[in-house]
């Protein structure tokens, strides 16, 4: 949560101290896996600097901790990682066990925010409960307020937005709960989704985003399905990032 009288930076490549805690953070992961000459191999940074970083005697900043971010990404088969903490169910695919593991849900992190560097990003979604631990890392690292896409109101003071929209059929009504916290006139939001969104459901989100001066930047997906995405009404030239497809 951006703390009153604080701005973010548009773009979270600016996060600071945030960006900082993420490297140190996958760093530590790689350490518990290799040692500091392996890593250093990896990421071309030298085992004093690294040590330095992991000793807490300083921190990676700026094109530094972009730098270290990338490179040890680089040296990671994501697709690979998240698929062996998948559990295949009668045809449905289970991301249960990826979203409490905190050490992926920091991996994870960790790509979602090298991914969208560069973008213009002021707050993050969590389009469903499935991802909401990784959608709030995304946000506490980054300074982002954090949204909510809920089957059921979050909050009992009106707080919540219905999104409305027709069930598979077509025939009924079915609906979820939006929490947003609007910080800005105008919003740039990253959604983060375990799936591809269901188009009806999004598209009738993105009505009501719009009406709000809310502009989607960004989509993240762990799984992507590329005929339902066609369906989605996303603005052109959105970034659309997933690791894996369905």
């Amino acid at each position: 949560m951006v703390m009153p009288g604080r701005r973010s930076s548009p773009s979270i490549r600016d996060s600071g101290e945030g960006l900082s805690s993420v490297v140190i953070d996958l760093l530590r992961i790689f350490k518990s896996k290799y040692n500091y000459k392996k890593i250093s191999d990896m990421t071309g940074f030298p085992v004093s600097t690294l040590t330095r970083y992991l000793t807490g005697k300083t921190v990676p900043r700026g094109k530094k901790a972009l730098q270290l971010l990338e490179r040890l990404l680089a040296n990671l088969n994501l697709k690979l990682v998240v698929n062996q903490h998948i559990r295949y169910l009668n045809g449905y695919v289970d991301l249960s066990q990826v979203m409490v593991n905190p050490n992926l849900i920091k991996v994870l992190g960790a790509y979602v925010i090298n991914e969208f560097a560069g973008t213009k990003i002021t707050s993050i979604l969590s389009f469903d409960m499935t991802v909401l631990p990784l959608a709030s890392y995304v946000s506490t690292m980054t300074s982002r307020p954090l949204g909510i896409l809920a089957p059921e109101p979050l909050s009992p003071n009106g707080e919540s937005i219905p999104v409305i929209y027709p069930d598979m059929d077509g025939v009924h009504a079915v609906s979820r709960w939006l929490l947003l916290n609007q910080s800005r006139k105008r919003e740039s939001i990253l959604i983060i989704s375990s799936r591809t969104p269901p188009p009806k459901l999004f598209n009738s989100l993105h009505k009501i985003l719009k009406r709000k001066g809310v502009e989607v930047s960004g989509i993240f997906m762990i799984i992507a399905d590329e005929e339902m995405l066609k369906e989605l009404n996303l603005p052109p030239g959105i970034k659309r990032v997933h690791i894996m497809k369905d």
